[in-house]
């Protein structure tokens, strides 16, 4: 069978969850190709493929396009196609869109695998589980099968598949990795709360072994370019010590490049911290999201103090270790006054490159249908866009308020390393959102990020990148 992944553009990092898929489906002798839509030859080259399917990861927002994207192909190349990724594991009901075949609830491993087959060899493709199918006009819906729990039997991600397509991605040196799966906390704001939902009985958190995640960037390294390798599992450090204790060891001894990852403050104690740091840890993301108190613990359910968040970052900072800080602005029933606390607590945290996002209300976590109740949100998903980075589609702002806190995102970061230029920053928010704004967040964001978080030096290129990046926005 041959399977053609699509995306609508080129990623800015590699695409993991298709890369797995592709590798089990080769496993199981099935052709697997990556079509990129932004390459001016890619719908000939596709139907010069002739795929048996066609399958998509799609996020919210980025589903009407991929709608358009995958009725063009229908039209003219007789191919099933299969929906996947987020946005259909908690809004299944894709399944009724025109020219969707099925959907895919949870882990698309196996049931893709079952699916590649079952067309194969004209099977029953209607009671796979983990599907949505539609046939002639009826809808199947099955149930999700276990969670897979020993992530070492999957085979490593195909990324010869996306390197192919995209050169950047292959000759970039950092490149992304991710040693577990799952995540027990349960903000609201995230879709991780519905998957427990989803996989109700299922152990919900699993990790590779270390040999088994070592072994992957062993080859890595010894195929592509790879100088920082970028961790991107929910939290890294949740597995036992024990865990972290081998990986420290045999991390350095094999691989010895630098390292980043994505931590939690509650989870952050001395010994981790100091175990990440001689592995070669050399800097980390750990969210704040808002430093109003009632806000963040009531709103988000991120049930920590602002003395235990000061002192988890001041702690990761003891080790040299700097701090890429994650935060949500235009939550509901916040304002820009609240938005100004979480500012300063990120200052307070010396932050050294602050992330700011713009609230979207995603569909079946808690806060989108919250934002939907209480009639902030009109509960058309398919408004949204998939970028975080721009206004905020809520109703409780005023035009003007939705104006600050878009302007507010754009300087978030500049404010926090230099606190000084608040009152300066205060006035040029009340202006109209613009372009040049636009840039100089793109500037600013991606030197700090380079410079402080993966300490690569920025170019002249760099900047010609972001100036193209925001002509196309």
């Amino acid at each position: 069978m041959k399977i053609a992944f699509i995306l609508k553009d080129s990623e800015i990092a590699e695409p993991l969850g298709i890369m797995y898929l592709s590798s089990l489906l080769k496993s199981d002798n099935h052709q697997v190709k990556l079509f990129i839509t932004t390459k001016r030859e890619w719908f000939k080259e596709l139907k010069a493929y002739g795929p048996g399917i066609v399958a998509y990861s799609v996020i919210s927002g980025s589903q009407t396009d991929y709608y358009k994207i995958n009725n063009r192909i229908k039209k003219e190349i007789e191919t099933f196609s299969l929906f996947g990724g987020p946005h259909t594991t908690f809004f299944p009901e894709t399944i009724e869109e025109k020219n969707v075949d099925a959907v895919c609830i949870g882990e698309g491993a196996y049931p893709i695998l079952e699916l590649a087959a079952n067309l194969e060899n004209g099977s029953d493709i209607t009671k796979i589980r983990n599907l949505w199918v539609k046939k002639n006009g009826a809808i199947t819906k099955n149930r999700v099968r276990p969670l897979i729990e020993n992530l070492d039997e999957l085979p490593f991600p195909d990324r010869e598949l996306v390197y192919r397509a995209d050169k950047y991605l292959r000759e970039n040196k950092l490149k992304r990795f991710i040693s577990n799966r799952g995540c027990p906390f349960k903000c609201t704001y995230c879709f991780n709360r519905a998957y427990k939902k989803i996989y109700k009985g299922n152990k919900i958190f699993h990790w590779r072994s270390v040999d088994n995640i070592i072994n992957e960037i062993v080859e890595v390294k010894n195929k592509y370019p790879l100088e920082i390798v970028r961790f991107v599992d929910d939290i890294f450090i949740l597995p036992p010590i024990k865990w972290l204790e081998e990986f420290a060891k045999e991390y350095k001894k094999r691989v010895n490049l630098p390292f980043v990852c994505n931590i939690q403050v509650k989870v952050v104690t001395e010994q981790k911290i100091k175990l990440l740091k001689d592995a070669g840890c050399m800097s980390v993301y750990m969210a704040i999201e808002s430093g109003n108190d009632r806000i963040r613990k009531e709103l988000l359910d991120r049930d920590m103090t602002k003395t235990e968040i000061i002192e988890a970052f001041h702690l990761v900072h003891k080790y040299g270790i700097a701090i890429g800080a994650e935060n949500i602005l235009g939550l509901p029933e916040s304002s820009f006054e609240k938005d100004m606390e979480t500012l300063k607590l990120n200052a307070e945290c010396k932050v050294d490159n602050a992330i700011a996002t713009v609230f979207q209300p995603y569909p079946k976590t808690k806060l989108g249908r919250y934002a939907v109740e209480k009639g902030y949100f009109n509960g058309d998903f398919d408004a949204l866009d998939k970028s975080y980075f721009k206004g905020s589609v809520l109703t409780c702002f005023t035009e003007k308020e939705k104006r600050k806190i878009e302007n507010l995102h754009k300087f978030f970061g500049l404010a926090v390393n230099y606190p000084s230029l608040l009152p300066l920053i205060k006035i040029i928010v009340l202006l109209p959102p613009n372009r040049l704004y636009q840039l100089f967040y793109r500037l600013w964001d991606s030197y700090r990020k380079r410079r402080k978080i993966f300490n690569i030096p920025y170019s002249i290129n760099d900047y010609f990148s972001a100036v193209i990046r925001v002509l196309r926005y």
